[in-house]
């Protein structure tokens, strides 16, 4: 028998970080993701994406790189320890960090990317356009009899998912319901954390994002 209240311990855990683009920045990348076209370099060779059209952004990194670096710092910042857990920086007593890769997915109808993971310590996503509704979406599969609405929000349509292991080991998944609100938005998050893009239906616009790693950079003075 407890005879004083008993509180709630939340074990530490990695976090995942959410943000707003600030305004200029993210109209130039759509201007620059505008005159994107099928002669510029595909990216598809370095991704698995079932996508047919993914292209490298590596010629806009010095115009990215600032927000996103410091954004970096941000993340560090809320979850100490864990980049300094990395084998490089363990050998290098200064050390800094730099936006390794960026591209452009545009992903249509029934495309997706499987559950993978990516290189460098952090990467991010950001929305560019959403074309469907979400409730369409959602709403695509007749639910079934034992579904609850609970279930359809929960569902994978369309959505960004990441799987990790809960505090007794079992498989989680977290689906991220992006919607129309989220263009502008980015998330960040550990490099290593598996996440998978869903597919959608309703439209025959492009599902348009930015993707990019950041990785150690020892050479820093």
């Amino acid at each position: 028998m407890i005879d004083t209240p008993a509180s709630p311990k939340a074990f530490p855990n990695i976090g995942i970080l959410e943000s707003k683009l600030p305004f200029d920045l993210f109209e130039n990348l759509k201007a620059t993701i505008d005159n994107v076209s099928n002669s510029d370099e595909k990216y598809n060779s370095n991704l698995l994406g079932h996508m047919q059209e993914e292209y490298s952004l590596n010629h806009i990194k010095d115009n990215m790189s600032d927000f996103l670096l410091a954004m970096a710092d941000t993340w560090k910042e809320a979850n100490p320890g864990y980049i300094d857990s990395f084998e490089e920086v363990s050998k290098y007593n200064n050390y800094g960090l730099t936006l390794s890769n960026l591209w452009v997915n545009k992903q249509k109808k029934y495309e997706f990317n499987p559950i993978h993971v990516h290189s460098g310590v952090l990467s991010f996503v950001i929305w560019i356009k959403i074309p469907y509704d979400l409730e369409n979406e959602e709403s695509y599969f007749p639910p079934s009899s034992s579904e609850t609405e609970s279930d359809r929000s929960n569902s994978f349509t369309s959505k960004l998912a990441f799987i990790y292991s809960d505090i007794l080991g079992r498989t989680q998944t977290t689906a991220v319901p992006i919607d129309k609100s989220w263009e502008g938005s980015i998330l960040m998050f550990p490099a290593g954390l598996n996440h998978c893009v869903h597919p959608f239906y309703t439209s025959d616009d492009y599902r348009i994002s930015v993707s990019g790693n950041i990785r150690i950079d020892t050479n820093t003075n």
